[in-house]
């Protein structure tokens, strides 16, 4: 069935968007369950609506289209007299997980700096400081593009510097041999660029858990469960704000160690929404 009418109706009401995006069919259990949970939107049962849909999510049932209709509801509840701490940062997870799950959605990726936003000014409102945190180079530089797209990068560079070798190899003239050591060396910068971000990205993958913040602030805590002191070089703001994303790189019982920009430390799992990946 494509996108719920509801739930795409709903989004242009809370976010203004202007695009529309045809959706996939779905088996029928899911169908019905999303189709249970817009009825529910639409009699204002927030509740009942988010349940159904984080019982899908529980089951296993993972789609772009669920994780953007469960961030409508929760968007929508937050703005309602229902709204319950945390709503928003549970909408940002959903978002960032339809990004995950299909990066090229726009709407998605509005709505996310949208509920962000949202997010920011409420902290404001409240008298929270405003919290950046970069994350490591390593990161961020894997992070520009997609893991397969670093690796058909490194396919590239290969191809083009082996090119480059035969032709410097078989020609004479000077300008080919001069064009074809050129050629070899950019596709050799490429290759290693490439295949180093690529083993950069599968390595990050390999080790952590992508999640969001979905309490008001998570207080960072050490193994013991002890909350971390300001010292040694940890920065006074020891509490990850709602929305963030972590990197969830350990777990033990009920505490996950997480990975903030360039700060560790450790906070209860009950915080984060851990996000389904492809």
């Amino acid at each position: 069935m494509s996108r719920p009418a509801a739930a795409f109706v709903a989004f242009f009401t809370l976010f203004g968007a202007t695009a529309s995006s045809a959706r996939a069919d779905e088996p029928n259990t899911p169908a019905k369950s999303l189709e249970t949970a817009l009825k529910a939107l639409e009699r204002g049962a927030f509740d009942e609506a988010i349940d159904r849909l984080e019982l899908l999510a529980d089951q296993g049932f993972v789609h772009p289209d669920a994780s953007f209709d469960r961030a409508v509801l929760y968007v929508r509840r937050a703005r309602s007299q229902a709204a319950r701490p945390g709503d928003l940062g549970r909408a940002a997870a959903a978002l960032s997980e339809t990004l995950l799950l299909r990066p090229s959605d726009e709407a998605a990726e509005t709505a996310l700096e949208r509920v962000q936003s949202e997010i920011a000014r409420k902290r404001a409102r409240e008298g929270a400081q405003p919290v950046t945190v970069r994350p490591t180079l390593g990161r961020a530089l894997a992070g520009i593009l997609p893991e397969d797209v670093w690796a058909i990068a490194a396919l590239v560079g290969s191809l083009v510097a082996t090119l480059g070798l035969v032709v410097r190899r078989l020609t004479e003239r000077s300008s080919s041999r001069l064009a074809g050591a050129i050629a070899a060396a950019l596709g050799l910068g490429v290759l290693t660029i490439g295949a180093s971000l690529t083993l950069a990205a599968r390595h990050f993958r390999r080790v952590s858990d992508p999640a969001i913040v979905v309490v008001p602030e998570a207080r960072l805590l050490d193994a013991n469960g002890a909350p971390i002191v300001p010292k040694n070089g940890i920065p006074e703001h020891v509490a990850v704000p709602e929305g963030a994303a972590v990197e969830v790189r350990e777990r033990q019982g009920d505490l996950a160690q997480v990975e903030w920009g360039p700060i560790r430390g450790w906070v209860s799992l009950g915080q984060l929404r851990l996000l389904a990946r492809p």
